[in-house]
């Protein structure tokens, strides 16, 4: 039904009369409607507009538009305002009426080509969506203490509010109340609270530890809702969306894993146009099983700056929450999300670039022990990673290069998940490196009290150079950039080192990766999870500097550290309850490498106190075979900090070793004990179970590794080690040896599985050592083509060239026997490409032909120690951004501001209100930036030293 009064205005009374309760009504081009009335259809199709206003809407206490769906097409416009106090609900009922691109039940715009429909929803403005407890909520409380004044948020009386939990292991629920009464500070409110809620404040290193319960705001005064959910059983006939996923856009499709859907409402904008919908309430929504449709969800608009999901309150989803699908710079802003199943937030396909999922909060009200709801995982979606108790994420995404910035998390089973590793999904199959993207401004989330892990990426995470951009639709053209070698240049990585800045986790059972590399977490703060960082596999940073851990704190917990490279922790600080653990997971499957990583502490203040275990390494095999020396593993002071032990500089109650001892490795490592002086010691004697029962020494030591190929478990050799302390180099290694020891082939897998295999050991770097390197069979001669590698490039640029004195039986180490750590390292290894064919024989150190690699080229570390901070794009700007408070985005080449600043020139500092002294800390930071609200609690407002 075409309504038309032979204007260009109507009214939806006159609609009303023209359209029944089963009819699809269509609004033409030229024609708008006035939303002036109640307007019950079967269906609306806008082609002209809809404005809904608090002009429209009169004075009128509620106003509602019921269709089966209402779907903007063409050049279409729905305009819904409404500042006053007016109610408007748009009411999606389930009535069959079925529109051919969106299908049932549905809201959005339908685009295509060259069409521009618009959705512009806003309601009432809230100064905030959500803040958090400043003082903790107990058992039979029914008043809460906040730390914004509720009133200038925007909160009223009558309003609904979600409190997150804070108890460890997604173990208990959140709880929902009315508000009552409004205090400058607090809520009075209709029930007592039938559980705690913590409100615990740290100060850091760098800005506010906020161990502190979500209060989120879940009224609207524009609420998109409709009927209840709906069973429908599943059809075998539907086309599958995408291969192998097993779900149709055109209904419930049966799979192996579903035999019902169920069904509620669900938005979209879809394939051009643009979408704002800010300040509302949109619940009973998703349509679990049913591909593409969810609550709120931008679908394939590829380069989008202008679509805006903010300030919304999202509660009762039966499949995710916030999609983000095939479309680059949208902003995701100051949601919140309540009781939302399957993913929160969640980016689609792995193409997906530079959109902003900033300040959002999610929670999960439900305990994942929860017989009838397992939290807020959700069976039967597309994805059994993302929704399921498989890898269920508040925020999910396949691409890397979004901006993740002030979120909050509480409740799920995991905080955030990163899955790389693949090639893309649906259209972008095969047209991206996931693992090689970029990673964007990830910065001042908070995730706690999940299940699993709090921040996550999962699979092989190295991010890279590449030609990925928003011109291409996300999409690399020149899939050779994403190789981890660079053959052009000769061999050395094409990683680009970025940063995870200011994160919190806290309550979870692990933060951090499985392989990653080039990617440092900065200030990060890791409080209470059953391991602080869960970590298998690394690299050294692509530009040469950059420590993996810088400016954190991590209290309460295991440090689950990675295999290989020079693993450098600095500037940070450890409480109670830490126990560092080296080679985590090497030689389980086929994780790892050698199993002789460098964990070089630099000014690393050491505070715990627990009289028990500090470091341990690792003792069961997990393989078939015997051939496991996953033992490995090197903690070391860094130069800087042993000079300052020599100088007396050093704090001695902050050290982790005692006393005039710098290094430690396993108690394996058997020669150490023999070398004059008592240069070393077996720390039990002393010291017990503190160091793992391992080897204590007074010199640094770095790592020696031999890689192998072609050997097998079961016929593998064994090296010998013979060391002189005569201060003679090589040409003094006369007589007996002041020390030697036989070193074990280890193998990375079962026979055939993996290609990673040698022979890795301890040595002592310097003049006073000398080390004589065979092989246990007749000839002793170590095969040419096999790879030698000592220490890593990193120490040399930060803190000057070291050398070893080596010779290797049947290989030339060059002058003297002097082996840099700086010598040649290309084509070795970049994380996810491991020694290419071509450097066997021709890379490494003790080359035998007649061109031996150069160094490394040497780089110069000086100006800021590999300090990497936040994703930024300065060279994009036309202008350069003021640095205090604005930083150059790399997806809009603008000033955009930073954490705790707003407004149009990003002036107003959100901490100038605190106040703070030198000995406090501003916890606005990460709050929320879209206002000039700042904390307004004074007992909140600055954490103070402790």
């Amino acid at each position: 039904v075409h309504p038309n009064n032979g204007g260009s205005v109507i009214g939806a009374a006159f609609v009303q009369t023209k359209c029944g309760s089963n009819s699809v009504c269509v609004i033409p081009s030229g024609v708008k409607l006035l939303m002036d009335n109640d307007l019950n259809v079967g269906a609306l199709v806008v082609k002209g507009a809809v404005e809904w206003t608090d002009i429209t809407q009169g004075g009128a206490p509620h106003r509602y538009l019921c269709a089966g769906y209402v779907a903007v097409e063409e050049n279409g416009s729905f305009l819904m305002s409404l500042q006053e106090d007016g109610m408007g609900w748009v009411y999606i009922k389930d009535n069959d009426a079925e529109h051919p691109m969106l299908r049932t039940r549905a809201f959005g715009t339908a685009g295509s080509g060259a069409d521009n429909p618009t959705v512009d929803i806003d309601g009432r403005e809230m100064k905030r969506t959500w803040t958090l407890l400043s003082r903790p909520l107990n058992v039979g409380d029914m008043t809460m203490e906040v730390m914004h004044d509720p009133a200038r948020m925007g909160w009223r009386v009558g309003d609904r509010i979600g409190i997150a939990t804070t108890k460890s292991g997604s173990g208990v629920k959140g709880q929902t109340f009315r508000v009552i009464g409004l205090t400058e500070n607090g809520l009075q409110l209709d029930q007592a609270s039938i559980d705690d809620h913590g409100a615990d404040f740290l100060p850091g290193n760098d800005f506010p530890i906020l161990q502190s319960a979500e209060v989120v705001n879940l009224s609207r005064n524009i609420i998109i809702t409709g009927d209840d959910f709906s069973q429908v059983q599943c059809s075998s006939s539907l086309p599958e969306s995408v291969t192998g996923e097993e779900t149709s856009v055109e209904g419930c499709r049966c799979a192996s894993f579903r035999s019902t859907c169920t069904l509620g409402l669900h938005t979209i904008a879809a394939h051009s146009g643009t979408t704002r919908i800010r300040n509302t309430r949109v619940e009973k929504c998703g349509q679990r099983g049913v591909e593409g449709k969810y609550c709120l969800h931008f679908h394939k608009l590829k380069h989008c700056p202008d679509c805006l999901f903010e300030n919304n309150a999202l509660e009762n989803s039966h499949q995710r929450g916030i999609i983000v699908h095939g479309t680059h710079g949208s902003k995701v802003s100051n949601n919140v999300m309540y009781g939302v199943r399957g993913a929160g937030v969640y980016i689609e396909d792995g193409n997906e670039m530079h959109n902003s999922i900033e300040y959002n909060v999610i929670i999960c009200p439900w305990a994942l022990n929860d017989s009838t709801l397992h939290g807020c995982t959700v069976p039967g979606t597309s994805n059994r990673e993302a929704d399921t108790k498989v890898n269920q994420a508040g925020i999910f995404t396949l691409a890397a290069t979004n901006d993740l910035i002030g979120n909050r998390v509480s409740g799920t089973f995991n905080g955030m998940l990163l899955q790389a590793g693949g090639i893309g999904r649906g259209e972008a199959y095969g047209k991206v490196c996931t693992s090689d993207s970029a990673l964007g401004r990830w910065e001042g989330n908070t995730f706690h009290n999940h299940g699993r892990f709090g921040t996550y990426t999962l699979g092989s995470n190295y991010p890279k150079f590449t030609d990925q951009s928003i011109s291409n639709n996300g999409y690399n053209i020149d899939k050779s950039m994403c190789d981890g070698f660079d053959s052009i240049s000769g061999g050395v990585d094409h990683g680009i080192s970025a940063a995870i800045v200011n994160n919190v986790d806290y309550g979870n059972a692990f933060v951090g990766h499985y392989n990653a590399g080039d990617i440092q977490y900065a200030n990060h703060a890791s409080i209470d999870n059953n391991n602080l960082i869960y970590w298998k596999e690394t690299k050294n940073f692509a530009n040469g500097c950059s420590a993996h851990i810088t400016g954190g704190y991590y209290a309460k917990g295991n440090m689950a550290l990675p295999d290989q490279g020079t693993f450098i922790i600095e500037d940070t600080t450890f409480g109670d309850d830490v126990i560092l653990e080296a080679n985590h997971h090497c030689n389980v499957g086929t994780t790892g490498v050698l199993c002789m990583p460098q964990y070089v502490l630099h000014n690393v203040k050491w505070k715990n106190k627990n009289s028990g275990k500090w470091i341990w390494f690792q003792g069961m095999n997990f393989q078939e075979h015997n051939a496991n020396q996953n033992h490995g593993g090197i903690f070391t002071l860094s130069p800087t900090a042993i000079a300052d032990i020599t100088h007396g500089q050093a704090n001695k109650d902050e050290m982790i070793f005692p006393s005039g001892y710098v290094s430690l490795v396993s108690s394996k490592f058997t020669y150490l004990l023999s070398l004059p002086n008592n240069v070393c010691i077996l720390s039990a004697i002393e010291y017990g179970t503190r160091y793992d029962g391992g080897i204590l020494c007074k010199v640094p030591l770095r790592a020696l590794k031999i890689y192998t190929r072609d050997i097998t478990s079961g016929s593998a050799p064994s090296i010998h080690i013979d060391v002189w302390a005569n201060s003679l180099g090589v040409h003094g290694q006369i007589g007996d040896a002041d020390a030697s020891q036989d070193i074990f082939f280890h193998q990375i897998g079962r026979d055939g599985t993996s290609r990673k295999q040698g022979f890795s050991f301890p040595v002592i770097p310097g003049q006073t050592y000398s080390y004589y390197v065979s092989l246990n069979t007749g000839d002793k001669v170590i095969p040419n083509s096999w790879v030698i590698e000592f220490s890593d490039p990193v120490m040399g640029n930060r803190w000057g060239a070291e050398q070893i004195q080596l010779a290797v039986e049947g290989r030339d180490c060059g002058i003297d026997g002097l082996v840099s750590s700086q010598h040649d390292r290309r084509f070795l290894w970049s994380g996810d490409e491991y020694i290419d064919d071509s450097a066997w024989g021709n890379h490494g150190a003790c080359v035998s032909n007649s061109s031996p690699p150069p160094d490394m080229p040497t780089i110069d570390c000086s100006s800021n120690q590999g300090l990497i901070g936040p994703t930024e794009c300065p060279d994009l700007c036309p202008v350069e951004c003021d640095n205090t408070n604005s930083f150059c985005h790399c997806g809009t080449a603008t000033c955009q501001c930073k954490p705790g600043f707003s407004g149009i020139d990003c002036s107003v500092d959100l901490c100038a209100a605190a106040r703070c002294s030198e000995h406090g800390k501003c916890a606005a930071r990460y709050l929320g930036s879209s206002s000039i609200l700042p904390v307004t609690n004074s007992d909140s407002a600055c954490i103070c030293d402790v």
